[in-house]
């Protein structure tokens, strides 16, 4: 086997590899993601207990006015929000990984199964 053989080989299945862990990376993160969603529910909780610190209002004059408290709806309202965007943001980037990771698999893995058998053919 000569070098660009060896090289071309080398290239298929390092990128097969890459493609495979994209697209286990991605079924982890959607398990997860599942998990929290039906099984765990109270596992996105921690992160949304404490409360942010919100703008300061200021009236036409100029002067700083009151901020109202958030009444618990509204809390809870904002809680859920912010899970959902989060579940959104991880949905996202998990799907991009899949997106990516499939076709490259998918090709590499292919070209380096049919270089096998053109070598073993010979």
């Amino acid at each position: 086997m000569d070098k660009t053989k060896l090289i071309r080989t080398i290239y298929l299945y390092l990128f097969s590899l890459v493609g495979l862990v994209l697209v286990i990376i991605a079924g982890v993160r959607f398990i997860d993601m599942g998990l929290k969603a039906w099984v765990f529910t109270e596992a996105d909780n921690y992160m949304y207990e404490y409360e942010y610190a919100r703008p300061i209002t200021v009236d036409k004059d100029g002067v700083e006015v009151e901020a109202e408290e958030l009444s618990d709806e509204e809390k809870e309202e904002l809680r859920q929000d912010r899970i959902t965007q989060q579940r959104h943001r991880d949905a996202s980037s998990a799907s991009a990984q899949l997106i990516v990771g499939l076709p490259l698999y998918l090709y590499h893995w292919r070209m380096a199964s049919r270089k096998r058998k053109e070598e073993d053919e010979v």
